[in-house]
């Protein structure tokens, strides 16, 4: 009972922010982090105290990112050319250049939005390609980062994810270009 209490205002403010961007017509928005985690059955050592969305769309909300929604939330906005690019990145750069190009971010930004949406396109077997958890105090983070929900544009998100997924590597980028087969079809 007390959990319910807890969650109700993120799942409201979920349903808020749903609303409030249909006019900047998204491709995707995706929850994640510790909310996706715990509705995903997965209690983690805490309840969730914040609402962790990421969304697809070429018109940046920032009204909608500045907005209070009653609760701490959180709205990465990635411009569709940003997303599909880490999804080119994904499907055919080497590992060597494709986690520098994924770190290299967290750096720079100083948040692992970027390493988060590799691994949620990439589902559980995102270690498989070299991702790993980032180490909070020193101490390794076994929260796994794929976990998501799609709220919005799952067919769009569904796609995306399915090409990421599929490693040709950099010698099948050039033939690919070749046939015409490189970009991602939206």
């Amino acid at each position: 009972m007390e959990n319910d209490h807890h969650l109700a205002p993120m799942l409201s403010a979920i349903e808020r922010v749903k609303a409030d961007l249909t006019e900047y017509h998204p491709k995707a928005l995706l929850l994640f982090g510790s909310l996706a985690r715990h509705l995903a059955g997965d209690p983690g050592d805490h309840l969730p105290n914040d609402v962790d969305l990421l969304v697809v769309t070429n018109n940046t909300p920032f009204m909608v990112m500045s907005k209070d929604y009653g609760c701490a939330t959180e709205l990465h906005s990635f411009p569709v050319a940003r997303i599909v690019g880490i999804a080119k990145s994904l499907r055919y750069d080497s590992r060597p250049v494709l986690l520098s190009k994924l770190y290299s971010r967290v750096l720079a930004k100083a948040h692992a939005i970027d390493v988060i949406a590799a691994a949620m396109m990439l589902g559980p077997a995102y270690g498989d390609v070299g991702i790993e958890q980032i180490e909070v105090n020193g101490i390794l983070d076994t929260r796994d980062y794929s976990i998501h929900r799609v709220l919005t544009g799952g067919g769009w998100w569904e796609r995306l994810c399915r090409y990421a997924a599929e490693r040709r590597g950099p010698l099948m980028r050039f033939t690919d270009k070749m046939v015409r087969n490189y970009d991602f079809e939206e």
